[in-house]
């Protein structure tokens, strides 16, 4: 009866080499990102929509120069602080039919900027851009 020797299973880990005479090295070999938190940039402006307001300021104030990114986080407060405004009025003069329909375009404005920050496309909201370029112009010049 033949005995078959079988090569023992083997992982990879990224960045891991085996050094027979000293165990184990890591190395990190990534150069640093001008996004926040060293995230993708088409992930940051993502998170930036997909948070809304929260999401919108740690991308702006995270770090990061990439305008990508910023413009996203920019807009993404923009709209939401709309948003709040805007339902605050409804609510104090008694247009509480309207309400729906401001939650149904703020819903369908959360999903497409969600996606296109996602895809790595930049996005203006027509009305919005504006009121982001006049109100951001230091953060994001």
């Amino acid at each position: 009866m033949e005995v078959k020797r079988v090569a023992e299973p083997t992982t990879l880990v990224l960045g891991a080499h085996l050094n027979s005479e000293r165990g184990m090295t890591m190395s990190v070999t990534q150069p640093p990102k001008d996004t926040p938190f060293g995230l993708e940039p088409n992930v940051a402006a993502g998170l930036a929509y997909l948070f809304c307001l929260l999401g919108g300021i740690i991308m702006l104030v995270g770090g990061g120069t990439n305008k990508f990114v910023k413009w996203a986080a920019a807009q993404s407060i923009t709209i939401w602080v709309l948003y709040f405004i805007l339902s605050f009025v409804l609510s104090l003069i008694h247009l509480w039919l309207l309400m729906p329909i401001l939650w149904i375009l703020a819903l369908v404005v959360w999903i497409w900027t969600t996606i296109t920050g996602f895809q790595g496309k930049e996005v203006r909201v027509p009305g919005v851009d504006s009121i982001t370029q006049s109100v951001f112009k230091s953060a994001l010049s």
